[in-house]
């Protein structure tokens, strides 16, 4: 929650995303802001920061700022792809040899198992060298973020009697 009307909130937002320096793009949409890496510091693991500003339903002087920081959409299909497709693959093969197995039979399939979870494995931890590639980018958009939440308090200097 944030002290300060929605429209201030989105304002702040709209200034920022225009004197924006030109690592950085952005794109208001309603009540979304969608944040990208942009120009020559972009690479395939660079983050996305999704945030939505909301008024509070219970006091029009609050706003909620909530967010999500990831990978950039076809990084992430790519992931949740390898992870389905070996999962399915392995699952099916090793339940095809653990039934021969069963029945008396011999199969080198089993050997399936092993090799689906190196490969599992071996796509988690990509992600998390991507994850660690891209942590001075995610900081960034993180500053951003704690820019638009943090107003300056204006303090009047009273005259002295």
């Amino acid at each position: 929650m944030v002290p300060y009307a929605r429209e201030e909130i989105m304002d702040k937002v709209d200034d920022l995303l225009k004197n924006n320096p030109p690592h950085m793009k952005g794109v208001i949409a309603n009540d979304l802001v969608i944040l990208n890496i942009a120009g020559d510091e972009v690479h395939y693991w660079s983050p996305r920061l999704t945030f939505r500003v909301e008024e509070d339903e219970d006091d029009e002087t609050k706003t909620k700022v909530a967010g999500l920081i990831g990978p950039r959409p076809p990084v992430w299909t790519l992931f949740m792809f390898i992870y389905f497709f070996v999962g399915t693959v392995g699952f099916f093969i090793s339940t095809f040899a653990l039934s021969k197995i069963l029945m008396g039979q011999k199969s080198y399939l089993i050997a399936a198992f092993p090799i689906t979870i190196v490969f599992m494995l071996t796509a988690y931890f990509a992600g998390k060298y991507g994850e660690k590639l891209a942590k001075d980018q995610m900081e960034i958009l993180k500053d951003f973020v704690r820019e638009v939440i943090t107003f300056d308090e204006k303090v009047e200097n009273e005259p002295l009697a």
